[in-house]
């Protein structure tokens, strides 16, 4: 796994997003063993707090949870969950980007259509 800790976004925000993509792929299913902190602070080269952080706030949006002594696991509706966080990430900082780019390059919304229906 790779990751690029230059970017503006905060550590343990990219190893939460990681996760979410983990979730949304099904390479973590519902109710299945995640890696632990340690081997996933580990894989990724950070302190496993920054990790455990990132846990936290998987769990708080009930994506994941603690089972105590057995480790984390991908909450039944953790798919559904992740997919909600990642849909209003879309609405609130992809699409306003998307829009503003297709302003200033004078892209309409019929070419933009055409251009999604048959890319090139």
């Amino acid at each position: 796994m790779s990751m690029d800790f230059k970017e503006p976004t905060a550590i343990y925000q990219q190893i939460a997003d990681y996760g979410l993509d983990q979730v949304l792929t099904g390479n973590w299913s519902a109710n299945e063993r995640i890696p632990s902190v340690r081997k996933l602070a580990g894989e990724v080269g950070v302190n496993p707090n920054t990790v455990m952080r990132a846990f936290d706030f998987l769990d708080r949006e009930g994506i994941i949870y603690n089972e105590r002594g057995k480790g984390f696991f991908v909450s039944t509706d953790g798919k559904a969950k992740a997919q909600s966080i990642r849909r209003q990430q879309f609405i609130n900082t992809t699409l306003p980007q998307l829009a503003h780019e297709l302003e200033l390059l004078d892209i309409s919304h019929d070419e933009l259509l055409a251009l999604l229906n048959n890319p090139a």
